[in-house]
């Protein structure tokens, strides 16, 4: 028998649905609006749906759009007033299994249902055979064939089977996300529940909240009891992205989660339990972030016990031709197109070091294809505010920024590199960078993100810097 999610605002409807399955031995949950869907679907594991078209808010075709994103298999089964099957007809194409009309036929209920949850459960069966054979939908969305991408994987399938805390590191835009998609697909918790938070997109003084819940009047605009992630993720996988934006007081209870499995909602007095498999991501250099203070070292080591390494796109350049095939592919399934890539924009993609990474090299082609008026795709296009592709073939960019070059109005450069190097003597450490920071956004005129580049760090590195020496940031 199957786990059936009933979702209707209408309490008589739910009733009735919920006695007729119960007694045909289905386990049936019920929800009165899309939003209590969606987190009864984090929260469980369902075989169908049983959702009516029309809903308060979000309808029934906003609900099944958003639980696709997470449930892309999950049988949709809409339920639809009379006159309203044109609606029921596009929400197939869309994705549903079925629909219903009302007054519903309760034999034609049962039969679709009963094919809905066949299909369910020949859909786990082939997601296991897949998993068997060494194949998995996780992985296969890690696109590439460089030694580094096969290294990557290699190391998801052996760490996501142990049931650790899993660090992800990379740049901006590497695919962090779609490895700890892989790391819980692939884990003994696959089937649970799977919650991401970007941990930098949360206010500070919401973050507590949101990951252990509250409790009704523990701060203002607290109106009633709320789980937390923690809570409503037990037994499954939490990703938070983003781990090096967490302030340092919420660490401190996220560190005592991990050392115990133990945590209290805000403003609560009741211990509570949970069993959750932590996977993290950060574009930062989390031990240069201990050293200054901006992360506790504690946590770092306890974060620290696996790491995957997502490598940028200028480390894997074999990689590029092969994702922008994949991405035009994609951009003709969007577009209804029928276009392809020619060879000189081959040539150039693969010579761009692409700071931004992949998420930089998908958003560059998809201008490149609705700016190219024919069926072959050139390299006409691609303009970077930055930096340019190099028009030499042969002319691999350094993976490393150029080294400023001396002020024009330098007579002698190398005298006047020593005597600047002379006045750096005995002034502290801070000051030395200091100067040199500032230096250096004068020799990019002020332009901070081609700064950073030139120092070798993140742009929110640069702003919290500038403003630790007092520096306008603006």
């Amino acid at each position: 028998m199957a786990t059936i999610l009933i979702i209707d605002d209408n309490p008589t409807n739910r009733d009735t649905y919920d006695d007729i399955l119960t007694s045909d031995g289905h386990s049936c949950l019920t929800a009165s609006s899309g939003e209590e869907g969606l987190a009864k679907l984090t929260a469980a594991i369902v075989d169908v749906v049983l959702c009516d078209l029309k809903l308060p808010n979000l309808d029934g075709l906003g609900t099944m759009e958003l639980a696709h994103e997470k449930h892309p298999g999950l049988p949709w089964v809409l339920i639809t007033g009379h006159g309203n099957e044109e609606t029921a007809v596009s929400a197939i194409k869309q994705g549903a299994f079925n629909y219903l009309t009302k007054p519903v036929d309760l034999s034609r209920l049962r039969a679709t249902l009963e094919s809905a949850t066949r299909l369910a459960s020949t859909t786990r069966e082939n997601q296991a055979l897949r998993k068997e054979l060494g194949f998995d939908e996780a992985l296969d969305r890690i696109i590439g064939t460089s030694a580094a991408i096969k290294n990557v994987k290699a190391m998801i399938r052996q760490v996501a089977s142990a049931d650790t805390t899993v660090l992800i590191e990379g740049e901006s835009g590497t695919g962090k996300e779609l490895i700890a998609d892989a790391v819980h697909a692939l884990s003994k918790r696959s089937s649970l529940p799977y919650i991401k938070i970007n941990t930098a997109a949360i206010p500070h003084d919401l973050i507590e909240s949101e990951l252990f819940g509250h409790e009704k009047g523990s701060f203002t605009g607290a109106i009633q009891q709320k789980k937390g992630k923690f809570e409503a993720c037990d037994n499954g996988s939490l990703f938070l992205d983003e781990i090096g934006e967490m302030p340092l007081d919420a660490q401190v209870k996220l560190l005592r989660v991990l050392q115990d499995g133990r945590f209290h909602r805000v403003g609560g007095t009741q211990e509570l339990n949970t069993d959750v498999r932590l996977i993290c991501a950060t574009n930062r250099n989390l031990k240069e972030e201990v050293l200054e203070n901006n992360f506790r070292m504690d946590l770092y080591y306890r974060l620290n016990v696996i790491t995957i390494r997502v490598p940028p796109l200028r480390e894997r350049r074999e990689d590029i031709p092969v994702l922008t095939t994949f991405f035009i592919d994609r951009f003709n399934n969007k577009h209804g197109g029928n276009k392809t890539a020619s060879d000189e924009l081959l040539q150039v993609v693969r010579r761009q070091d692409w700071h931004g990474n992949v998420r930089e090299l998908e958003n560059t082609l998809e201008k490149c294809y609705i700016l190219s008026l024919g069926s072959v795709i050139g390299a006409e296009h691609i303009t970077s505010d930055n930096w340019e592709a190099p028009t030499s073939p042969t002319a691999v960019p350094s993976a490393h920024p150029q080294v400023p070059q001396a002020s024009p109005a330098s007579q002698d450069p190398a005298t006047n590199s020593l005597n600047d190097i002379q006045t750096l003597i005995g002034l502290p450490l801070d000051e030395v960078e200091r100067r040199h920071i500032l230096a250096t956004l004068d020799h990019c005129n002020g332009n901070k993100s081609k700064a950073a580049r030139l120092l070798q760090i993140g742009l929110k590195t640069l702003y919290r810097k500038l403003e630790k020496y007092g520096t306008d940031a603006g």
